[in-house]
């Protein structure tokens, strides 16, 4: 179910990488540098927000599955870009590995909305195996995306983050509310 989780979240991610590795001005190192640091930042969010929410509303943290659902639900409203770029070109390496790293905090905001309900839930062992395995998942994402990026000029289809992705938020949010309330 983690994975699955990690997977359904990680479109958008994947779409953004999937830019950053086709555009000819990025070097590899500086998109996976600045993908770690986006995806870290995330990752120590979520995991901040469940030990709160796990301790300041142990009962009723299932009830964040609606921050995941409306978001989703959002998504279907409103058409969202393909690119996070806006095709201006960074000066340096450090700036174009800011920039990676600035769009991965920004695409985490709906991850830390679905992580933060689903760590909550963990125990402290399950909790920091799932956030190894999710380090080694960001890697696996990193490497589609690269590949994808090379095989294909055009990248993965705007559907993808028109459809898939919302959808896969209100699939996670029914999820984390019904299974919280089955639970009570």
């Amino acid at each position: 179910m983690s994975l699955w989780f990690f997977a359904v979240t990680h479109v958008d991610t994947l779409v953004a990488l999937v830019a950053f590795c086709a555009d000819e001005s990025y070097r590899v190192v500086e998109v996976l540098l600045g993908h770690y640091v986006g995806f870290s930042v995330g990752l120590a969010a979520a995991i901040l927000g469940a030990l709160f929410t796990a301790e300041a509303l142990q009962e009723s943290a299932f009830l964040l599955g609606i921050v995941p659902l409306a978001l989703g639900l959002a998504g279907f409203a409103r058409r969202r870009p393909s690119s996070p770029r806006d095709g201006s070109q960074p000066a340096s390496a450090l700036t174009r590995t800011g920039t990676v790293a600035t769009a991965g905090v920004g695409l985490s905001g709906e991850n830390v909305a679905v992580f933060v309900p689903f760590f909550a839930t963990l125990s402290p062992g399950e909790l920091v195996v799932i956030s190894l395995v999710y380090v080694c998942a960001a890697g696996a994402v990193f490497v589609i995306a690269l590949v994808v990026a090379r095989r294909s000029a055009a990248g993965l289809p705007d559907w993808t983050d028109r459809w898939l992705v919302p959808a896969s938020l209100v699939v996670i949010g029914l999820y984390v509310l019904t299974t919280g309330w089955l639970a009570r």
